[in-house]
């Protein structure tokens, strides 16, 4: 996951009442909103230079078109101003096995459930008000991957934002320092978020994340359905980021 992370002092919980300016968070579930994301990142990530840019403007990957992958944005006056995505283990694995094969191999040997955390872009906004859209995004995704089944996330993260995830998240650097080939061999460590871990340890953000249960319905998982596939599968193959997945018209 890239991103510019830094620490900071941040109030999550605000007794203010809420705005119709204040930002939506949801998962994607239609080909609009999967267009905005994918712009968003391939936007950022060209400016950081993480990735080449391409003529299509837009950052998608055979992950992105597998039933086990949920893109999660946040919208504030009908512009997409953060997005992440969770790759769950599936039929292409994850992306992080080009560079971590062996930490993703020893999970799944343990009969592990584990998803990717990936594709962290945000526009430009003050520090308090990223932390608190980065907050409340990540918390959807926490408690749709644990209503889900899943058992722990992975991210390939840059050794100087590490320390935030560890220090506030609860992850654990699990991988060294590597090129991550993912994002132009930029320096990465694999850190890990194990949920039952945290269930007993409960770092900073716990009771902000599983305080309180967000509504069934907005925790259910919306992949790509097949028309979308069809819609994105030429994009993936012209951008070149890998094999395809089997996508079967409906």
């Amino acid at each position: 996951m890239s991103g510019l992370l830094a620490e900071a002092p941040v109030e999550f919980e605000s007794d203010e009442p809420r705005s119709d300016a204040d930002p939506i968070y949801r998962i994607a579930g239609t080909p609009a909103d999967r267009m905005a994301a994918f712009q968003l990142v391939h936007r950022k990530y060209s400016q950081a230079e993480l990735i080449e840019s391409n003529p299509f403007g837009v950052r998608v990957t055979p992950y992105h078109l597998l039933p086990t992958t949920n893109v999660f944005i946040a919208i504030e006056q009908k512009r997409t101003v953060c997005t992440v995505t969770l790759i769950g283990d599936g039929p292409l694995g994850l992306p992080l096995e080009s560079t971590y094969e062996d930490v993703v191999a020893e999970r799944r040997a343990r009969g592990l459930y584990v998803g990717e955390v990936s594709c962290l872009a945000f526009e430009q906004m003050p520090i308090n008000k990223f932390l608190l859209v980065f907050m409340q995004l990540t918390r959807l995704m926490a408690q749709h991957a644990r209503s889900y089944g899943m058992d722990q996330f992975l991210i390939a993260v840059h050794p100087q934002h590490s320390r935030f995830y560890q220090r506030f998240m609860g992850f654990e650097q699990v991988g060294p320092l590597k090129n991550y080939a993912n994002v132009r061999d930029a320096p990465a460590v694999a850190c890990c978020l194990d949920f039952s871990a945290i269930d007993r340890n409960r770092p900073k953000c716990y009771s902000a994340f599983f305080g309180t249960r967000l509504p069934e319905e907005e925790l259910v998982s919306r992949p790509m359905n097949d028309d979308e596939c069809i819609f994105f599968e030429p994009l993936v193959q012209a951008i070149g980021c890998g094999p395809l997945p089997q996508c079967q018209p409906g």
